[in-house]
């Protein structure tokens, strides 16, 4: 139990014993509630540091579609297709390497 968690369960059980047994219901299920928002920040907080990057977004596709437009003017739809590849392989390896 980390240090912030042991103060929270010691001012409950001092107020407990202030306050007598006809409020313990309450300070534990207001204890419980802090418990479990911190459990859910700390687990929003993993699940932020494992989420991946989108590779795709609308900044890559705007670059994209000129890119292709200009290798279907100059190399007809061999350039097209290589330009596609290209991209293909370039989105593939930053999905791969985001993991």
């Amino acid at each position: 139990m980390d240090e912030a968690a042991q103060k929270e369960l010691q001012a409950t059980v001092e107020a407990r014993k202030e306050l007598g047994p006809e409020h313990e219901e309450h300070l534990i299920a207001g204890f419980l509630e802090r418990i479990d928002r911190e459990i859910d920040r700390r687990v929003e907080a993993k699940l932020e540091r494992r989420r991946p990057a989108r590779p795709l977004g609308k900044e890559t596709v705007g670059i994209a579609v000129p890119v292709v437009a200009v290798a279907g003017i100059f190399g007809g739809p061999t350039g097209v297709f290589t330009a596609l590849a290209a991209f293909v392989v370039i989105f593939l390896a930053l999905s791969l390497s985001r993991r």
